[in-house]
């Protein structure tokens, strides 16, 4: 697959901040709109009667009438707002303040034809009043309950803004969550499914697309395909290898054994010595390499711990007289677990070994049930290991110190067991016991999940 760069203009970075200030755009736009949409909007009403008769006695006088001037107080709160008239030089006046907030709607007031009224802000605007030709508009402050209503009406209009705005500005970043996460769910699956072994992942159209998630896309598959490649080559290697060594070690061991040379001779046995060393090492890797690569399949049974660990010792007894006193097996019921025997027995014998090796003491095989799973104690009574080495022990070819034991392996069966425990579903740990001596772990379930097929 050719490796195609994000061109600039379409980068996802600069995709998101065009999305973002557009959101930003849209959503101070929106309130705006929504405010001048929900204002509440003043409507004329026809003159309430009261009002009328108790204007109407003082504005039906002709000089009254003329000498009225915008701003004029006529009688208790009531005020001239604006003046029409027939004949003089300045035919319009207003009073100033409104003229600048409420030109329109006086000029609106002047032409109807009967006295109405609607609230301006705080004060209540009525007319035109008409008197030989001559019209004025008045006004007086709001009473409480208008103002309560008005007051009212305008929290109400606020509530049905913001909540408009929410769910305007709520939709949105739902819409662009959406566009945002879907390519990255869509990945974190091909990602699962080429740990599961996939060569071609799911991916859909994601590696068409010309932004950066569209090249992380096309990374995935490339690096899909070329895994399994790797692993298929792997896999044939270990196959040729095992096959290529085992055996000319099968036939070097034959062709000692059928040798006719002096068992004391030291060049004899040291060749012996090493040749058993070489088809153990050979052994530990080609197995350490079946578990790393997937393709051991376990062989699930219902299998009593206890007595797997009886006969594990019974035959390490009789492999090794010496070692019959130094391993002590706890008593009780032990769990019952559904596990692979041979994996099981493996991990188990490789902890005992490497315990035997290190240690001249004895050492003591334990058990925890706690319900859903147990775990396995491995404890030798050495000098334990120090702290800054315990994460040490499971990398394949380390060797412990040197100064405990002069009868160290290769560097390998901890390894193994720690690959072996993982297979099982299960975990090994090692800590120095509080006691004294090192403590290994195996925590194991009860029963194991089917492998995937």
């Amino acid at each position: 697959m050719r490796n195609r760069r994000t061109r600039w203009y379409r980068s996802l970075a600069l995709r998101l901040l065009f999305i973002f200030w557009a959101l930003l755009s849209v959503t101070a736009a929106s309130g705006y709109l929504l405010a001048v949409w929900n204002k509440p909007k003043a409507e004329l009403k026809p003159l309430e009667p009261d009002i009328y008769q108790t204007l109407q006695p003082l504005l039906s006088d002709a000089l009254t009438f003329q000498s009225l001037q915008p701003g004029r107080l006529i009688a208790g709160d009531y005020r001239v707002a604006a003046q029409l008239s027939v004949e003089g030089s300045e035919k319009l006046l207003m009073d100033e303040m409104l003229r600048v907030s409420h030109g329109s709607t006086l000029l609106r007031m002047l032409g109807q034809s009967s006295p109405q009224q609607i609230p301006l802000d705080e004060r209540l605007l009525m007319g035109p009043f008409e008197l030989d030709g001559n019209k004025i508009l008045v006004t007086k402050p709001l009473g409480i309950d208008e103002q309560v209503n008005r007051e009212q009406l305008e929290r109400e209009s606020t509530r049905a803004r913001l909540l408009t705005l929410l769910v305007g500005s709520g939709l949105l970043a739902v819409l662009l969550g959406i566009w945002l996460i879907r390519p990255i769910r869509r990945m974190i699956l091909a990602m699962r499914e080429v740990a599961d072994g996939s060569a071609t992942p799911e991916l859909k159209r994601l590696p068409k697309r010309g932004d950066e998630i569209g090249e992380l896309a096309r990374a995935l598959s490339q690096g899909a395909v070329d895994l399994a490649t790797s692993r298929d080559a792997q896999r044939r290697l270990l196959s040729d290898v095992s096959h290529e060594l085992r055996s000319p070690m099968a036939r070097m061991q034959v062709a000692l054994d059928l040798a006719d040379c002096n068992e004391d001779d030291p060049n004899w046995q040291q060749l012996s010595r090493d040749t058993e060393r070489l088809s153990v090492i050979i052994e530990r890797i080609l197995s350490l390499s079946r578990l790393e690569n997937g393709l051991v399949e376990l062989n699930h049974e219902n299998l009593d711990s206890g007595e797997l660990v009886q006969q594990l010792i019974g035959d390490m007894c009789y492999q090794s007289s010496e070692v019959s006193g130094r391993l002590v097996q706890q008593d009780g019921d032990w769990p019952v677990i559904d596990t692979d025997p041979e994996l099981f027995r493996l991990v188990l014998e490789n902890i005992v070994r490497n315990a035997l090796h290190y240690t001249d003491d004895k050492v003591e095989l334990s058990y925890d049930d706690y319900g859903k799973g147990c775990r396995i104690r491995i404890r030798d009574h050495g000098p334990g290991v120090d702290e800054s080495t315990l994460d040490k022990l499971f990398e394949p070819f380390y060797r412990g110190d040197p100064a405990r034991h002069h009868k160290a392996g290769v560097g390998l069966g901890l390894a193994l067991s720690h690959r072996a425990a993982a297979v099982l579903g299960g975990e090994l740990k090692a800590s120095n016991h509080s006691e004294g001596g090192l403590e290994v772990v195996l925590d194991l379930p009860k029963s194991q999940p089917e492998p995937n097929t």
